[in-house]
């Protein structure tokens, strides 16, 4: 590209493009592609995000990569600078949309209340929305239903059939559908209860009977349910073995389906796994469309917890935040769980936060690897797996970038994992001397502190080793 026709925007615009050809399609879009370039000099380009997470994301994992992309069109190096703004699209969207055309700053604050005051009286958390929910590889497809269904229910995906393991997010979206359509429609009727409250509304609905006399009369539970303009029921799979709750609820799903009203449903296991649930009721469960959400990656943990940090205020470093996703892996409740113990710990303490003050505070919460002895070939063969490289690319003689750095990240692991000393481990990787282990030690070292992406890799690495 032309130095003369280079521009902040032209600049940035190719980068960009550079930046969707190497990464993923949820990565682009969710931390690249809502960017803009503001400003060029001699020294640096300064591109605005929109916001705290969005400008993590891009310093710790994208950085590097960028500034690779910004050297090869510009044939020399620049500085990136990353700072919190809106985007020409934020603003167009802003100045164009009706509902901000026509209220002020004082309208916003009374509807916004409003709708907190009628999210708490439909029994839902007004914060589980999608702006606070962290979508990544786990959760993508659930997200992207969850969305559709949420500005346009009733009208596809119905029913949609939510299904996951304890602590990983699925109240958060079904609450989030609601919280949506609430805000779209305030005056829509929307019915948010788990399979528990459903069941125990029945029974005492039935106990009541007409006169209080203990017949069976269901026409004012029946009324309910069945006006609803969208019905989510959490935990479902408590009507397993409950006959009478089972009828009912087969016939209000059927009701709420003719009317084209929609029906979203949440579990701890999919349908096939049921035990003692009629077969007309799971065909019905599987009748529209299903999603699972799987437990979040160590890139999700880390936005997880990064998000959470920047709602709350809380000055917890990128290290210890980086230090717990990789230490607490099985839940997202698990995981907030331990940030918060890990911010308790140290309020009450007075110690400042740390690695240490982290492992304290969390205790036994913390992954320890198992004892299983590794030796230099399992590593060797560990790092060339990885990195798709030739076990003598590793003890070889080359320096390219591709098979420098797996070679010194095999370094840094033979002497961690292994204490095996400098002068033995640059032996065995083709006669190198104890100084060159040395220094790849202290290189990989020092990049796991600085660069989150070292850090996974290297994560990565050792869990392949001890499985």
């Amino acid at each position: 590209m032309s130095q003369e026709t280079l521009t902040e925007i032209t600049l940035w615009k190719a980068v960009l493009a550079e930046m969707e050809l190497n990464f993923s399609g949820m990565h682009y879009n969710t931390w690249l592609s809502r960017t803009e370039a503001v400003s060029l000099d001699e020294e640096k380009v300064e591109i605005i995000c929109e916001s705290k997470l969005a400008k993590n994301k891009i310093e710790t994992l994208y950085k590097a990569f960028i500034l690779d992309s910004i050297k090869r069109i510009c044939k020399k190096d620049l500085d990136l600078v990353v700072k919190i703004g809106q985007t020409k699209e934020t603003r167009d969207q802003i100045n164009t949309s009706p509902l901000f055309a026509t209220t002020n700053k004082s309208d916003d604050k009374v509807s916004s209340l409003n709708l907190f005051k009628k999210a708490k009286e439909n029994g839902l958390n007004p914060l589980f929305t999608f702006e606070n929910y962290v979508m990544g590889n786990t959760n993508r497809l659930a997200y992207a239903i969850a969305t559709t269904i949420a500005d346009n229910p009733g009208t596809k995906h119905n029913p949609f059939f939510l299904y996951s393991g304890v602590g990983l997010g699925k109240t958060h979206l079904i609450q989030a559908i609601a919280n949506r359509a609430l805000q779209n429609n305030p005056e829509a009727k929307i019915i948010y209860c788990t399979g528990e409250q459903f069941t125990n509304e029945l029974i005492e609905n039935i106990m009541k009977g007409k006169g209080g006399k203990g017949g069976y009369s269901t026409d004012t539970f029946r009324k309910k349910y069945r006006n609803a303009d969208l019905l989510i029921i959490d935990d479902i799979q408590f009507i397993a073995g409950k006959d009478s709750t089972q009828e009912e609820f087969f016939h209000t799903f059927n009701d709420l389906q003719m009317k084209q009203k929609q029906i979203v449903l949440a579990s701890d296991r999919p349908p096939e796994e049921y035990k003692n649930i009629e077969e007309r009721i799971t065909s019905r469960f599987k009748s529209g469309i299903m999603a699972d959400i799987q437990a979040p990656d160590y890139e999700m943990r880390t936005a997880i917890l990064r998000n959470k940090r920047d709602r709350s205020g809380d000055k917890l470093p990128n290290e210890i935040i980086d230090f717990i996703a990789e230490n607490v892996t099985s839940n997202i409740r698990e995981l907030e769980g331990a940030y918060n113990q890990v911010i308790i710990f140290s309020k009450a303490t007075g110690a400042d936060y740390s690695i240490e003050t982290a492992k304290q505070a969390l205790g036994n919460n913390i992954k320890t690897e198992p004892s299983k002895p590794i030796n230099l070939n399992q590593i060797a063969k560990a790092v060339c797996g990885y990195y798709a490289i030739k076990h003598n690319d590793l003890k070889g003689k080359r320096r390219t970038k591709e098979i420098a750095l797996p070679r010194q990240i095999a370094m840094y692991l033979m002497y961690e994992l292994t204490g095996t000393p400098f002068m033995t481990i640059g032996e065995y990787l083709g006669g190198r001397d104890h100084t060159t282990i040395m220094h790849g030690v202290k290189k990989i070292e020092s990049d796991i502190k600085e660069s989150t992406r070292m850090r996974q890799e290297v994560v990565t690495i050792k869990k392949a080793l001890y499985q």
